[in-house]
């Protein structure tokens, strides 16, 4: 019965960790599922089983969770370096819209863009892309 108590917990810090990621429940979760396991398998051997799962705990997280060493960039930091074109001409003050990558930017530049142009990303700030005209 104690087993099905563990497995529930670390089922529910896995929920918790979904609602709220940040990887620090999963450890948690994956341990008390895995000592519920074995408590279920092997009750008389407490000690050992909790020793195997915190081991079992390591070798998975390191694998599969924090083994992944990808450099992700999300929204408009991915775009830094790609190119696009402008949707229409640049206003007075350097702002037009520019599609990169199949999607709609606000744009604002120091060059004069007329619609058509070919841009370069070179910066954002807040969600707004910093662009150059690519001569060519």
């Amino acid at each position: 019965m104690v087993g099905y108590i563990f497995i529930l917990l670390g089922l529910i810090a896995i929920v918790i960790e979904i609602l709220t990621p940040g990887l620090y429940m999963p450890a948690l979760g994956v341990a008390l599922i895995i000592y519920g396991i074995f408590l279920l398998i092997l009750p008389n051997f407490a000690l050992i089983s909790s020793i195997l799962a915190g081991v079992l705990t390591i070798i998975i997280l390191n694998k599969f969770v924090y083994s992944a060493k990808y450099n992700v960039k999300v929204g408009v930091e991915r775009l830094i370096n790609k190119e696009g074109y402008a949707l229409e001409d640049f206003d007075n003050e350097g702002f037009g819209r520019v599609e990169i990558e199949g999607e709609n930017w606000l744009a604002k530049s120091k060059d004069k863009i007329r619609k058509g142009d070919k841009v370069l990303v070179i910066g954002y700030e807040g969600t707004t892309l910093i662009v150059k005209k690519v001569e060519k």
